[in-house]
């Protein structure tokens, strides 16, 4: 294979990760934390090492046989291991993942972190296909891992059904694409036209757009995440969704950009879609893992504006800047979101609460931790693009590149929904502040939540006051080969 150190990350992450399932023989349960220690300091060594070479045009960029590394894919491939570390950390936290299961835990997240890095790099359909199987059967697995919960194992089941469903459709869009142009690579197509081209390439978004919770592709995504460890439900919304959209953006903003389809007006159509359904629905959910999954589900909506600015004939790579810095952010709002909501349900389950992610379970909390409804507060502000806040300049910046490409109703609709989405981040506010708490002990925080926390908040708060070394960052990594 031409250019094969450019993916030695990637091997190297599977080899520890074969590792680790094999050290669950070996290694007796009481120290099953110590492999949670190995896989998240190893994952922050080769995030630091792909920051190291991002400017490293020379040796670690480059075309592969099916793959390109480039400033885009490298930077993708950071917030993957960014939300892996911190992910892994909230596991650290989380009693109800047996310690007995320890390496298989942390291979199979590490596993659909190495499919996520090959997604965003991957200039041929056989390698974005077997990239998105890898992380399907992972998170399939990661979703039902608390096989005592009922809700974990239906959430399960509705995930890999519908996810069996999505790649079917995807591999049938393979096949009509490879019918109409004689082979799956998406570099130098003699064929950008003709019905099979198109239907096989509207075939794939399909299948792409399951992993990104894109309308009408999101039905599994409440039931997944409420039943799944919290951990986990923190990682299945940001990570794949992010890869996803990376990999949408090379095929159909960069490759085959969509207006060459006249796919331009169905993108547009499925954005809004996309972002309405999930703040409307969200609106009247009382759970909070749910309601968090309908929010991820609006933030997929988002992040489709940027594609469809990148894609349309009047775009610009602002569109792609918007996504990447937008991504960056979601980042530190979901996993910040998520660690809070894990430290409440747990204490609310230890006084025997039925539902743990309830909005109940948040009641006084200002009273009980203050500073944990303080940051609460903020990451909520954030997901709903409050300035000074972080989300507040990726939505710009969607916005914008939504404006300049011309699309200027779907901006409108993306701030009509980011005004919608202030209510019910805002209804977990009230129960924070506002009402009175049954249980007046404060919530406990384990020192690795802390950490994931501090990061978390850093990044909502520092980049929203002073974004510019982000947008730096940003503009410096939309660059992509070939």
């Amino acid at each position: 294979m031409n250019n094969l150190h450019l993916i030695y990350p990637e091997i190297a992450l599977s080899a520890l990760a074969l590792a680790l399932m094999v050290s669950d023989i070996f290694v007796a349960p009481k120290h099953g934390r110590l492999l949670y220690h190995l896989a998240w300091l190893v994952s922050i060594v080769t995030l630091c090492l792909i920051g190291f070479t991002i400017t490293d045009t020379t040796h670690w960029q480059g075309v592969g046989t099916l793959w390109s590394v480039d400033p885009l894919s490298q930077f993708l491939k950071m917030l993957v291991l960014l939300t892996t570390v911190l992910c892994l950390l909230m596991g650290l936290e989380y009693s109800e993942l047996p310690p007995k299961h320890a390496g298989i835990f942390v291979a199979l997240m590490l596993f659909s972190s190495v499919g996520m890095m090959f997604l965003v790099s991957s200039n041929d359909l056989l390698l974005t296909f077997i990239s998105l199987e890898l992380i399907s059967i992972s998170s399939f697995i990661l979703t039902g891992f608390e096989r005592r919960n009922p809700k974990s194992n239906e959430g399960a089941i509705k995930y890999f059904l519908f996810g069996a469903f999505s790649s079917a459709i995807m591999a049938y869009g393979i096949s009509l694409f490879y019918g109409a142009t004689g082979g799956t690579t998406l570099i130098g197509l003699s064929q950008s036209g003709g019905p099979v081209f198109i239907l096989g390439l509207l075939l794939i978004f399909l299948g792409l757009g399951f992993k990104a919770s894109i309308a009408p592709m999101h039905f599994w995504v409440p039931d997944a995440y409420e039943g799944a460890p919290t951990p986990v439900t923190a990682f299945l919304s940001i990570a794949p969704k992010i890869a996803t959209i990376g990999a949408l953006l090379r095929i159909f903003s960069i490759l085959i950009p969509a207006y060459i389809l006249d796919l331009t007006t169905l993108f547009v159509l499925l954005a809004a879609l996309t972002m309405t359904i999930g703040n409307f629905t969200a609106m009247f959910q009382t759970n909070v893992k749910r309601l968090l999954a309908y929010s991820s589900i609006a933030q997929a909506g988002y992040l489709m504006i940027g594609l469809v600015s990148g894609g349309s004939s009047g775009g610009s790579i602002l569109g792609l800047e918007g996504v990447l810095l937008y991504s960056f952010i979601y980042v530190a709002m979901n996993i910040g979101a998520f660690s809070v909501a894990q430290a409440v349900a747990s204490q609310a389950a230890a006084a025997g609460s039925d539902d743990p992610y309830n909005l109940e379970a948040f009641n006084g909390l200002a009273k009980r931790s203050f500073g944990l409804a303080l940051a609460m507060t903020f990451f909520l502000l954030s997901l709903a693009g409050i300035p000074p806040l972080a989300g507040f300049m990726g939505k710009l910046y969607i916005f914008m590149s939504a404006v300049q490409s011309g699309h200027v109703v779907l901006a409108a609709i993306g701030l009509v929904n980011s005004v919608v989405s202030v209510y019910y981040y805002m209804q977990i506010a009230y129960h924070m502040f506002f009402k009175p708490a049954a249980n007046e002990a404060p919530v406990s925080v384990g020192p690795y939540l802390v950490g994931g926390l501090a990061v978390a908040i850093a990044g909502v708060i520092i980049f929203g006051v002073y974004p510019e070394p982000l947008v730096r960052s940003v503009q410096a990594s939309a660059q992509f080969l070939p």
